[in-house]
């Protein structure tokens, strides 16, 4: 849908601006921008109506400042991505919430998800994708040493400042996901999702389209 939907912009944009040769382009950038906001839109309403909004937000936050430097793997095509990630960190939010319930200490967690995380960074990080390959043995170099440098800080924040013990919880699930998308196993497990939710869709929707290799 929102793959026809920039198509229908774009090309309505290029005649009325008059670059048609350039319709392509705007689409793709649109399609882009529509997918952001659709993104963000779900992300906040739809935690907000399950009263996890905080918890989500803070796997949300660790899950995509240690992504950023360490990669992973991840669904090839935007509506994949959309619903695996939103049904994977609400599942976490519930999980986070009820956390702090238990007599497994919050702190204990957050800190075996930084060493996990300190790991992996060791041994896969940076892991890239077919679509966006790493080339530069330094530009590699550095996003490992930011990836241990964001699981030693996340030691620090969660050890060091007073914050609620869900949002630890939460927080911890979110960085050990994402580790763990890291490794051989998370790239098994995400390739297994993105056949099992493309398998669905074309169950439940006919027709294709997206943004493919959105994160």
């Amino acid at each position: 849908m929102i793959h026809n939907l920039a198509q229908k912009i774009a090309s309505w944009l290029g005649q009325e601006l008059q670059q048609e040769e350039r319709a392509a382009v705007m689409a793709y950038g649109l399609e882009l921008l529509l997918g952001a906001v659709v993104k963000v839109v779900c992300f906040v309403t739809i935690p907000l109506i399950l009263g996890i909004f905080h918890q989500v937000m803070a796997v949300l936050l660790a899950s995509v400042v240690f992504r950023l430097a360490a990669g992973g793997a991840h669904c090839t095509a935007y509506y994949r991505c959309l619903v695996g990630s939103l049904v994977t960190f609400t599942c976490l939010g519930f999980l986070a919430r009820w956390l702090p319930e238990t007599n497994i200490p919050v702190q204990g967690i957050a800190l075996a998800a930084a060493l996990f995380a300190v790991i992996v960074a060791l041994i896969w990080a940076p892991a890239d994708t077919p679509a966006k390959p790493i080339t530069g043995e330094g530009y590699r170099r550095a996003l490992k040493i930011i990836s241990l440098m964001v699981a030693l800080c996340y030691i620090a924040v969660t050890w060091f400042l007073p914050l609620r013990g869900d949002l630890v919880a939460a927080s911890a699930l979110g960085l050990a996901f994402q580790s763990f998308t890291v490794t051989p196993a998370g790239y098994r497990f995400m390739e297994w999702l993105d056949v099992l939710l493309g398998r669905l869709h074309s169950i439940l929707i006919s027709g294709k389209g997206g943004v493919n290799n959105a994160a």
